[in-house]
């Protein structure tokens, strides 16, 4: 690595709280991938004490998949809630999974009725629900031009998409946000949620490459190139979900 490399920082939300397997394999694979562009990567956990400045960090990451911790974080997320806002105004790259795509929305009803607002930075409402929507997913990202992007899906709420929000991918195989509409996730600038796991950014080396993009020009305020690299093992990973 150069003496001067580029740099970015990621901003981990309450990995103590919302923390899935699949979480912390997809802030690696994006450190991993900027590492071998010689660009330095830190990545900060962001706890339930801590206050965010908007301009601090380079990516936003937020995922979990236990329900049951959502009140606490979004009490801890409400926090912060104007710096994100500010954060993915600017234009600042963040990807939200399962749990954290939820709290990112307007806002998740339970069972009971209870009604969990959201920060709102994506207009998308979420709902319990009985369907076990599950299996392999394969869609279509338009803004990727047309490629295709590839994961898991395992959830039990169905999310619809508002009159603000597009979706992320344009579902050819699987149930995606509600298991109707063959939506799969959304996204408004920079901001993308998603269910998909398994982990998105190791399956998918062009998304982790787009949010590394991102960061970089945002930051640097021009259009750093990416050099190519060998992804055999994420493209065979991408395949294998595709093709089962």
């Amino acid at each position: 690595m150069s003496k001067n490399p580029l740099k970015l920082k990621i901003a981990y939300l309450y990995p103590d709280i919302l923390e899935s397997f699949c979480d912390r394999a997809n802030v690696e694979a994006f450190k991993y991938r900027a590492n071998l562009r010689d660009v330095e990567v830190n990545i900060y956990e962001i706890n339930d004490y801590e206050k965010i400045s908007a301009s601090k960090y380079d990516f936003y990451y937020i995922g979990g998949s236990n329900t049951s911790s959502l009140e606490v974080a979004l009490g801890h997320l409400e926090k912060n809630k104007d710096e994100l806002m500010v954060a993915a105004a600017a234009g600042v790259p963040m990807l939200a999974v399962n749990c954290g795509y939820q709290l990112f929305g307007n806002y998740y009803q339970l069972h009971n009725k209870t009604r969990i607002e959201g920060i709102k930075i994506l207009d998308v409402d979420s709902i319990a629900s009985r369907k076990h929507i599950f299996g392999n997913v394969t869609g279509i990202c338009h803004f990727l031009k047309n490629k295709t992007i590839a994961g898991f899906e395992n959830h039990r709420i169905v999310t619809y998409l508002k009159a603000n929000t597009t979706p992320f991918l344009t579902i050819t195989k699987g149930k995606g946000n509600n298991g109707e509409d063959k939506t799969e996730g959304a996204r408004l600038n920079n901001v993308i949620g998603t269910y998909l796991t398994s982990p998105i950014l190791a399956q998918n080396p062009h998304l982790a490459d787009f949010f590394i993009s991102c960061a970089l020009r945002i930051k640097y305020k021009c259009k750093v190139p990416l050099a190519p690299l060998c992804d055999d093992i994420e493209w065979y990973s991408h395949n294998y979900i595709t093709e089962n």
